[in-house]
């Protein structure tokens, strides 16, 4: 009898479904066998985070709409830096090895026969056109970084100068580069509404701290472009500069619009086209840039009829480099960073037709100019950030 109670009593446990069939991984995370998930399955967090080694490349959603770029060092090329460069963009910017101080001579020649310090940037150069990848120039023309020699002397010397030094610098890389920035920050900062008034730009110039504009006037930018169109017809050229985008308290954007306009209205066709044939935007944002304002330039430069590039581009998403933020790095500063990423390429692809390159200035933020900022879209380690994403798919981050 007692047998036959526990029997009773057995049997509907024995007949009872204890497997978890139907169970989400969520609801009981260990009810597979290890390595039989299939493919996707992964409960979010255990999966293998993307690497840029197999996510997409970068640039493919950009095929049809612009190049996507980024700075290549010297030392970038022996390693993963040129790797990552090759893998996720499709044009690049020598960062520092093109600049006057790292071609130029060092003091001022005694004769006609410039000694130029080619090595680096024909290194350089030659490399990143073996990797498929279009070049671009920065720069021929700028008040830093040149050695001051250059605009030492009266008018008639320092011309000789600039000539000769954009003349031979633009046509030893001839073939070899898709683009120049001709001349670089050549406006002061702080412009206001009345110093752009009546469509000036010449008062708008560095005028203490820019030996060009010093030596020989306002007339030094044409005549930087004329040169650098004559001894490369075929490259485009560009006036390069930071904060373009419209906003209280800053009028440059203004100044370069009367500057392009009044230059090409002049000299409307030198080699086929206008003599300047863009204008970059150098892009250097932070979490209180507001888009409109970069939108409102894009438009501004737009009628103009010339290409626009979004030539360095780094959003700052932390506190430094005095760019107002008060906030550290965290969780929540890479999202806004990644949002304001998004928002603006959401910009760049709207205004394709006259955006011809965007370059981001930094592959990662240790390398970064403006590091503390973490300012770009891979980390110190080179792992993917949200902004990275963002830029990837801006329409549906």
């Amino acid at each position: 009898m007692f047998i036959l109670l526990i029997a009773v009593f057995l049997f509907p446990l024995l007949s009872c479904d204890f497997s978890f069939k139907g169970k989400t991984d969520s609801e009981e995370p260990n009810s597979e066998k290890p390595g039989s998930e299939k493919p996707g399955s992964e409960k979010p967090g255990t999966q293998e985070p993307d690497s840029w080694k197999t996510t997409q490349p970068l640039h493919e959603p950009y095929k049809d709409y612009f190049l996507l770029g980024n700075i290549v060092s010297p030392g970038d090329l022996a390693n993963d830096r040129f790797n990552i460069l090759k893998r996720h963009f499709n044009t690049a910017t020598a960062e520092n090895a093109m600049k006057p101080d790292n071609i130029a001579p060092f003091s001022k020649p005694a004769s006609d026969d410039w000694s130029y310090r080619w090595t680096q940037a024909d290194n350089l150069v030659n490399a990143v056109n073996a990797a498929g990848l279009p070049m671009h120039g920065h720069t021929l023309i700028w008040h830093q970084q040149t050695p001051s020699w250059l605009f030492a002397g009266d008018k008639e010397t320092v011309l000789a100068n600039l000539e000769k030094f954009v003349t031979d610098v633009a046509g030893h890389f001839k073939g070899k580069l898709i683009s120049w920035d001709v001349v670089n920050e050549a406006m002061r900062d702080g412009l206001t509404a009345a110093d752009v008034a009546n469509a000036n730009w010449k008062n708008c110039l560095r005028m203490n701290d820019n030996g060009w504009n010093k030596a020989i006037g306002p007339e030094y930018i044409e005549k930087a472009f004329l040169a650098a169109r004559a001894a490369d017809p075929d490259a485009q050229l560009f006036y390069n500069d930071y904060s373009l985008n419209s906003f209280t308290g800053n009028n440059k954007h203004r100044a370069v619009y009367n500057m392009v306009k009044d230059i090409n209205e002049r000299y409307p066709d030198v080699g086929g086209r206008p003599l300047i044939d863009g204008i970059g935007m150098q892009s250097h944002h932070h979490l209180n840039t507001t888009p409109e304002s970069v939108e409102f330039s894009i438009q501004l430069f737009s009628s103009l009829n010339v290409k626009i590039t979004i030539s360095e581009m780094d959003i700052m998403a932390a506190k430094g480099y005095g760019n107002g933020l008060t906030n550290d790095w965290d969780d929540s500063a890479a999202e806004l960073q990644a949002k304001k990423y998004a928002a603006m390429f959401r910009i760049f692809k709207k205004y394709a037709s006259n955006i011809s390159r965007v370059t981001f200035w930094g592959l990662d933020d240790r390398t970064s100019w403006r590091a503390s900022t973490y300012p770009t879209l891979l980390d110190k380690d080179y792992n993917l950030k949200p902004a990275f994403q963002a830029v990837a798919n801006p329409d549906n981050f």
